[in-house]
């Protein structure tokens, strides 16, 4: 498939699932910086270690790129990759959380099937434990947490974004 076809294709399958920014638009948009990323790393480590937890935690700029990611001592098996799969699919959705897309999934798995094969570097996990970063209303990223329960990898994510002033919507 062609460069333009496969722009064309992934355009219209993240359409059909955020109804909201795609990629080539975020892109645009202010990302977030490897500093700001390693801070909220470090906010939600904080909460992992709290609660004694092991996670994943991975920081995407607002058009899905990695920008930072650390897999804590003991994290399981796997965790890091889906850490980043959370965090990619919350931005390719335009900051939508991972509970959100989650029901979205459960409505129509065959999109985000589709679309997680098209994904550069890796699938796309429509998962709890992701949330979109957003300042001043505009989305920079998003982060991804992956190795505890749903609830506490997103919790994770919530410190994360809180240690750097942000909010998890817009």
């Amino acid at each position: 498939m062609g460069n333009y076809a496969s722009w064309l294709f992934r355009s219209v399958i993240a359409a059909l699932i955020a109804g909201g920014p795609l990629f080539p638009i975020q892109a645009q948009a202010q990302s977030i910086d490897l500093t700001r990323a390693s801070q909220m790393i470090a906010g939600a480590m904080q909460y992992a270690a709290k609660n004694k937890l092991a996670v994943s935690i991975v920081v995407v700029d607002a058009g899905g790129h990695f920008v930072s990611g650390v897999r804590m001592d003991g994290a399981p098996f796997g965790t890091f990759d889906v850490a980043r799969g959370k965090a990619a699919a919350t931005a390719a959705t335009g900051g939508a959380s991972g509970a959100d897309l989650v029901k979205r999934y459960q409505a129509n798995p065959i999109v985000f099937g589709q679309m997680s094969s098209l994904v550069y570097g890796g699938p796309l996990f429509p998962s709890q434990g992701s949330l979109g970063v957003f300042v001043a209303g505009r989305l920079e990223g998003a982060v991804g947490v992956s190795g505890g329960p749903s609830d506490a990898d997103e919790e994770a994510a919530r410190r994360g974004i809180a240690a750097i002033g942000a909010s998890e919507a817009p």
